[in-house]
């Protein structure tokens, strides 16, 4: 048995970004940090009331939805993969998969699953097809489930193809049930990650 790796300083460089479409499976992205350019989990405002002696009372505010995720991507195909993300935002009737891909815009919309992994085993390839650290390696997981994809920009920041594309979800279900969970370990296996509720 080995010794659990200790967690580092900080996070950063490396990250696995996994999505999934429901119903559908894991498209795994080896990512950088920096491109992650926004985390908007979500807020617990609280609001007070001054009371006739100066006092003040303290109301919660019910939690105010996420602003979700925004990812930098350099797509270079139109299909739905790793290579691309347009057909993501528009969801055809049925997938085209075959040359030549074609997207129209639709109104449909899918619903995602998301998980950004950090681990002390990236960047090496030897995480299992779960995208699962061994044991005894450092990792910080989170996951959201019943995710929208709400914005795709493409620009040509840079003189390269590249776009933002924003994820987000309620935080809650209407049973209660929380739509995202934060985890870390460095000595068990992460458990796998959660399904579609």
């Amino acid at each position: 048995m080995t010794a659990a790796t200790d967690f580092p300083d900080s996070w950063d460089e490396f990250c696995l970004v996994g999505i999934k479409v429901k119903g559908g499976t894991f498209v795994y992205f080896d990512a950088m940090t920096e491109d992650i350019t926004a985390m908007n989990w979500m807020k617990k405002d609280i609001e007070t009331a001054v009371q006739v002696n100066g006092g003040r009372t303290v109301r919660r505010v019910p939690s105010a939805d996420p602003e979700g995720i925004t990812l930098k991507v350099y797509p270079t195909e139109a299909d739905r993969s790793a290579q691309g993300i347009v057909q993501w935002f528009h969801p055809q009737s049925t997938d085209d998969a075959t040359d030549p891909i074609v997207v129209l815009n639709t109104l449909g919309r899918d619903t995602f699953q998301i998980v950004l992994l950090w681990t002390t085993q990236l960047p090496d390839s030897t995480l299992d097809a779960d995208g699962i650290p061994t044991e005894n390696e450092a990792a910080y997981r989170v996951q959201a489930v019943n995710a929208y994809l709400t914005d795709y920009t493409p620009s040509f920041d840079n003189k390269q193809l590249s776009a933002e594309v924003t994820f987000k979800w309620a935080p809650f279900q209407k049973d209660g049930t929380a739509n995202k969970r934060e985890e870390s370990t460095n000595t068990t296996v992460l458990a796998a990650v959660e399904t579609f509720a």
